[in-house]
């Protein structure tokens, strides 16, 4: 009876060491596959700063023509603006 129980005692312990090994190689290739993405995304993040850095003098350029263009539209509401005021009495 002492050796069956050895016995068994030996192949639970033997499924638990292979159910352990197979999870630490699963997890293995998992952060392996990450590594490969987390690369593949800090390149796409590194080409969209290269390609995104000469719009900064643009934008500049293109908020100050829109900040104009608000100027003269809110003169233009002003104007609306009284003539309804003229025409509503």
């Amino acid at each position: 009876m002492e050796t069956v129980l050895i016995w068994l005692t030996l192949i639970v312990i033997a499924v638990v060491v292979v159910v352990l090994a197979v999870s630490l190689i699963l997890i293995a290739v998992s952060l392996i596959r990450a590594n490969r993405n987390l690369k593949a995304l800090a390149g796409g993040l590194d080409a969209i700063r290269d390609n995104v850095s000469p719009l900064a003098a643009d934008l500049t350029t293109i908020n100050g023509a829109a900040v104009a263009l608000r100027d003269q539209l809110r003169g233009v509401d002003g104007n609306l603006q009284r003539i309804i005021r003229v025409f509503s009495g």
